[in-house]
């Protein structure tokens, strides 16, 4: 039990021992609060956050390591909604962690911990790092990147990834020729993450390497840059032997919602893997093409609930669609509520008539979601039968859907 609530007691602890205290934030209504308006950790902080991460149970150390940086600002809740005997005094500790590293020391002992052993605390020091201002933490970077230890220049490939600086854009490049294939990975996720344009050709190749940890990076990164350029690198990649790969290149065909990738997508569709072809049931969706409504129909009927949830959605998304196929009206009573409710969803952006009878029939449907999605769906159908409906809608049991129902019988009048 000590070695699972270490980190916790760290970063109370460390409050104490670094002498730093942190006015408690005010309220910020307008938004989320700078990332600088707390002061960065010093080495101490650092010390203790990184030793109660290696101590801690693994489970909890990557759960803390995945939130290196996410929302640790203190919002200015001024105690609502606390339990009453509850503690705040670990706050400044945890807001200083959100706060760019700029103490050299912080800064060093960072450094230090991108050849820990627990690969763990190696990926929370590159986010630590990463997380700082660029012209204070590019040094660090490129000095990682030189390391004679692969691990080292994995965990600076990360930080630099972490980093939105297009200064170390070249040095990931070079960083994607390195002998260790997984500094070559972590190195080609990072261009993608930094989104420069410059750096496809490169990403291009890499989409061909035999490794398929650098291809599945290759495929994610390519995707981030949104560039037409890269869709001849992509479209094989989905069909690729490796199901991760195939994901990755259907989502990233999605990202740059490019119509050239219709017809690899529609093969996408019937692909022998159920995450592939949901994947490219989503991306047909972001692709906006109407050519696409026939094939979604049929994914409707697809084995794997995913499949059949992402065509649905994907449905609602095309654009200029004047009749929906007969298989999403099916779908309104499916025995799934979830298809239900995303059949449903859809006809919101369709707005065909012909649905009317069954969205109306959701109206009494047990799964309060899937009401809600019915009565949207209704509103956006321009059809004097809908207004009877809407009255009934008035009755409903949910306040939500009550709101709405009234609402769209004002727009009616």
């Amino acid at each position: 039990m000590k070695r699972t609530i270490f980190p916790l007691l760290a970063l109370a602890l460390t409050g104490a021992a670094t002498g730093l205290a942190l006015v408690r934030s005010a309220p910020n209504p307008g938004g989320f609060p700078e990332r600088n308006r707390h002061a960065g950790p010093d080495s101490a902080r650092v010390e203790a956050f990184l030793g109660g991460l290696k101590a801690a149970d693994p489970m909890l150390c990557e759960m803390l390591a995945d939130q290196v940086g996410n929302f640790w600002n203190s919002f200015g809740d001024l105690g609502v909604g606390l339990l009453s005997d509850g503690s705040r005094s670990w706050e400044s500790a945890r807001d200083s962690l959100y706060g760019p590293p700029t103490d050299p020391a912080a800064l060093r002992r960072i450094a230090r911990a991108f050849d820990d052993s627990n690969p763990c605390v190696r990926r929370a020091a590159a986010k630590l790092l990463g997380h700082g201002h660029v012209s204070e933490i590019a040094a660090v970077i490129r000095e990682g990147l030189k390391s004679s230890s692969a691990r080292v220049r994995e965990a600076a490939a990360l930080a630099a990834g972490r980093s939105d600086g297009p200064e170390l854009t070249e040095d990931l490049v070079r960083a994607t020729r390195d002998p260790s294939v997984a500094v070559v990975a972590m190195a080609t996720w990072g261009l993608g993450e930094l989104e420069r344009r410059e750096s496809v050709d490169r990403l291009n190749e890499l989409a061909r390497h035999d490794d398929v940890r650098v291809r599945r990076a290759a495929a994610h990164a390519l995707g981030q840059l949104e560039d037409a350029r890269a869709l001849p690198a992509l479209h094989p990649l989905l069909k690729d032997a490796d199901e991760g790969v195939g994901v990755l290149a259907a989502e990233a065909l999605g990202h740059i919602e490019n119509a050239a990738s219709l017809d690899p997508l529609l093969g996408g569709l019937g692909d022998a893997s159920a995450r592939v072809r949901a994947a490219a049931a989503h991306s047909l969706g972001q692709l906006q093409q109407p050519k696409a409504a026939a094939a979604l129909g049929r994914a409707l009927g697809d084995q794997d609930e995913r499949v059949r949830h992402a065509a649905a959605e994907a449905l609602g998304d095309l654009d200029d669609l004047d009749q929906a196929p007969p298989e999403l009206i099916a779908a309104l009573r499916s025995a799934d509520p979830e298809l239900r409710r995303a059949a449903a969803e859809a006809f919101g952006n369709i707005h065909d008539p012909k649905a009317i009878d069954g969205l109306a029939g959701l109206l009494g449907d047990p799964e309060r979601e899937v009401r809600r999605a019915a009565l949207r769906g209704l509103a956006h159908i321009e059809d004097e039968r809908v207004t009877p409906y809407l009255l009934k809608a008035l009755k409903d049991s949910d306040r939500e859907i009550r709101k709405l129902a009234a609402e769209a019988l004002g727009d009616r009048k």
